[in-house]
């Protein structure tokens, strides 16, 4: 019957089955370095706003500062200020695509098909704040 051994999973990553040679105080402590380790390192800003996207803020990513919206409510307002973002993005775009028809040869800018799907995408977006915004 093999010796069951505690579990040091960072540890066994790093070494595989050589962790079996180690006395099992070196191994717990190595065990405990390495997690501290891993601890101490910054999350990273894309995975942050991932895990608090869809948690009912703003599109900045900041929480309500009102304090009586129920949570359907406060979902609903994050989504308008995502959406509005969204447009305001998307206007960007459309403004860059005019400006570069006005100023640029015609191999430089967009295609009309693409130039119709942004104003698409931005109808879309505020369809969608329309109908976050009514209670």
């Amino acid at each position: 019957m093999p010796d069951l051994l505690p579990d040091y999973p960072r540890l066994h990553a790093l070494l595989g089955d050589a962790v079996r040679d180690l006395p099992d105080a070196l191994a717990e402590k190595m065990e405990d370095a390495l997690c501290e380790a891993a601890e101490s390192i910054p999350r990273s800003a894309f995975l942050t706003f991932l895990d608090r996207h869809g948690k009912q803020r703003r599109a900045d990513g900041e929480p309500w500062a009102e304090t009586r919206l129920t949570p359907g409510r406060a979902f609903d307002l994050a989504l308008a200020t995502r959406s509005a973002s969204g447009i305001t993005a998307l206007s960007a775009l459309l403004h860059a695509a005019h400006v570069a028809r006005e100023n640029d040869d015609p191999g430089s800018y967009p295609s009309a098909a693409l130039v119709d799907g942004l104003f698409d995408a931005c109808e879309a977006l505020s369809l969608q704040v329309g109908r976050c915004l009514v209670p």
